[in-house]
């Protein structure tokens, strides 16, 4: 794969150096792999397999989950696309604005958050470019948290003033915490819209680096997809860090007279170590593995994990009759699958016959339609998200004892995936869940206290949307007909005093 070249080139490499973090040697980061070379538009892109181990990985996702000053972000339909912070070293305050979402510094001040990313900036860097001092180091960082696949960020460029990636050499080094996620980089037209014929999609595990450097943000875009809908409610939470170079400082901020700038291969004299894609004739893209070489590709919906990752579909490749994507191709040629795939499918698969059970048994106050009416409009419990799931089930009365081992369990598996509000500080229960916790916990409370009225206050407390439309409408019937009465009285007293 590969795309044709610019025919404006921007400048050689020979004529204006450039630092790459991916061709100067790599320190103790050696396996690196080259994602994109494209001197002509001056883009590259490297990716850095598993740069952190997977205790440190650990380690990190876990503090900064607990600790980082999460802003939740929420789209047009008031859902929550993500969560998101900023951090800045060096004596900076810029905010960080993109599209309508800004990210200030009010919440940010944080010694154990601050102290976490000064650990992880100096372990990241230290290992990609030893020989640049700290004060090189990028001065800012942006943090996204993605609850599950569901959540996902579109099309864009980090191309804000802040660090004049429309108009000059930016690099971004992105680290991923967490679940694995599909990252895909396309070439954007002159409406600045992504070419969907140019799409290269890139697997970001736990503990990889990526780094975007040179003209990218003004030739690319970027995009982290959804995952397939049967099971992205399961997926794994990710936390993702971009550090980048402020290079243009607000007004407000205390180092605006400051001159900084992002390292510069002439000032630190770091020989150019290029690799070997660097004597391609054109522009070079990490492939797909050999066996998806030769066949046709197309823009189309993944016949098995139906994944339409965007614009109804995404690449495939032709397999025994079926147009499949790379994961799917790869575990039907006969290849490992991806064990995070085995561990969501496997733990969905549980979890809804759990819950179908529990429906099935009547277990619970509220019927499944009816509780996702009032909340996400969800039929289909395959496709609930799990915060919803735990919300409901913690909306159980009174389970037969055969079955609260089952859900005992379900909460359990639950727990597990780390997404549930008290253990990352954030508030993920859904509209009008603590009302209804409110009235739940006042309902047991009548019991307590009046047995015998236990059923009417009960009843009291159930009416549906139903029942409550025909009160309402009753009650002003009820007062239309006094109204009418009123009316009525008041002229035959006219016509009597007349």
């Amino acid at each position: 794969m590969a795309w044709e070249p610019l025919h404006a080139p921007e400048a050689a490499l020979e004529s204006e150096p450039l630092f790459l973090l991916g061709a100067n040697g790599g320190g103790n980061a050696k396996d690196k792999e080259t994602i994109i070379w494209d001197e002509s538009r001056r883009c590259f892109a490297f990716r850095w397999p598993s740069l952190l181990d997977q205790v440190s990985a650990k380690r990190f996702f876990q503090d900064l989950q607990a600790s980082a000053p999460w802003d939740q972000l929420r789209g047009r339909h008031g859902n929550v696309v993500r969560s998101t912070c900023w951090y800045v070293r060096n004596g900076c305050s810029c905010g960080y604005t993109y599209g309508n979402a800004r990210v200030g510094l009010t919440r940010s001040i944080c010694s154990q958050f601050k102290k976490t990313m000064e650990d992880l900036t100096a372990l990241v860097f230290s290992s990609l470019a030893p020989g640049l001092s700290p004060d090189l180091w990028p001065n800012s960082a942006n943090l996204n948290y993605y609850a599950d696949g569901l959540q996902s960020v579109g099309w864009h460029a980090d191309d804000e003033s802040l660090f004049g990636g429309k108009c000059q050499d930016c690099s971004i080094v992105s680290l991923s915490l967490g679940g694995r996620r599909e990252f895909w980089i396309a070439l954007k037209d002159d409406e600045a819209e992504p070419i969907k014929e140019t799409v290269v999609e890139v697997d970001l595990q736990d503990g990889d680096v990526l780094s975007m450097e040179g003209m990218m943000q003004k030739h690319t875009m970027h995009f982290l997809t959804r995952e397939p809908h049967h099971r992205a409610p399961f997926w794994p939470p990710r936390i993702n860090i971009t550090w980048r170079w402020i290079v243009n400082h607000r007004p407000c901020c205390f180092l605006r007279h400051s001159a900084t700038s992002a390292p510069c291969a002439k000032d630190l004299h770091v020989p150019q170590s290029f690799p070997g894609e660097r004597v391609a004739s054109s522009p070079w893209m990490k492939p797909w593995p050999d066996e998806f070489q030769h066949p046709p590709k197309e823009w189309r919906c993944c016949m098995q994990c139906r994944h339409n990752g965007w614009q109804g579909g995404r690449n495939c490749v032709e397999v025994k009759g079926e147009w499949l994507c790379r994961h799917c191709a790869s575990a039907c040629r006969g290849q490992e699958v991806d064990p995070t795939d085995r561990m969501v499918e496997e733990l969905r698969r549980r979890l809804v016959g759990k819950v179908k059970l529990l429906q099935k048994k009547r277990c619970l106050r509220n019927s499944w339609e009816s509780f996702c009416d009032r909340n996400q409009g969800f039929r289909d419990p395959g496709r609930y998200s799990p915060t919803l799931l735990l919300s409901w089930l913690e909306s159980v009365d009174e389970v037969p004892e055969d079955l609260q081992k089952v859900l005992q369990e379900a909460q359990a598996e639950l727990a597990t995936m780390s997404v549930d509000g008290s253990s990352t500080k954030e508030k993920l229960v859904i509209q009008g869940d603590q009302e209804r916790r409110r009235q739940n916990k006042l309902l047991q409370h009548r019991r307590k206290k009046h047995p015998d009225k236990a059923q009417k206050g009960g009843a009291v407390l159930r009416l549906d949307v139903s029942e409550l439309y025909i009160a309402a409408r009753r009650s002003l019937s009820a007062l239309a007909v006094l109204g009418s009465l009123g009316l009525m009285i008041s002229y035959l007293r006219f016509i009597l005093i007349v």
